[in-house]
């Protein structure tokens, strides 16, 4: 008993047709991985205003508001002592600002830190990194790993130091 190639391919064109027209896809609406936006502001900046001194101020070109963190791209944060960070990423979630990507932290005092990214606790204003830094002062080199600036205390602490120091004549 054979079974000829034309009745099985009828039943396979059958299963195929049924397959085909019979099953309903579902479609389901697609959701971001960093979840879904609130809000999304382009040339963004936020300012505080304070009697005796200018306050602090972020900006940044582009700042995505999520549930719960907010997205920041070429982001430039000052204080009201003359501390400027600038980075090309951050995001602000819960009283800390997640610095990365080209981060440059300046003093008005003229000392300069270079880093992949850091750490910006503002509720109680420490700047912490564990990536190497790179501290410029003077002509001084200094480059270090897992530096901590307390703002407030105006202390800095880091470990395993490299300096290149150059007295500067008057």
């Amino acid at each position: 008993m054979a079974i000829r190639i034309e009745y099985l391919l009828m039943i396979i064109f059958a299963i195929l047709v049924v397959a085909i027209f019979g099953f309903k896809p579902t479609s389901k609406e697609a959701i971001e991985a960093k979840g879904q936006r609130d809000v999304e502001f382009k040339e963004f900046f936020a300012h505080t205003i304070k009697i005796d001194n200018s306050g602090r101020a972020i900006g940044a070109s582009k700042a995505v508001k999520y549930k719960h963190y907010i997205d920041f791209q070429d982001v430039n944060v000052s204080d009201e002592i003359g501390h400027r960070i600038f980075a090309k990423r951050a995001i602000y979630k819960d009283n800390t600002l997640y610095m990365s990507q080209k981060v440059k932290l300046s003093r008005s005092d003229g000392v300069a830190f270079h880093t992949k990214s850091l750490n910006y606790d503002i509720k109680d204003r420490v700047i912490t990194t564990n990536e190497p830094f790179l501290l410029e002062f003077n002509k001084s080199v200094i480059r270090g790993e897992k530096l901590e600036l307390a703002i407030d205390k105006d202390t800095i602490s880091a470990y395993n130091i490299e300096a290149s120091i150059d007295f500067v004549q008057k």
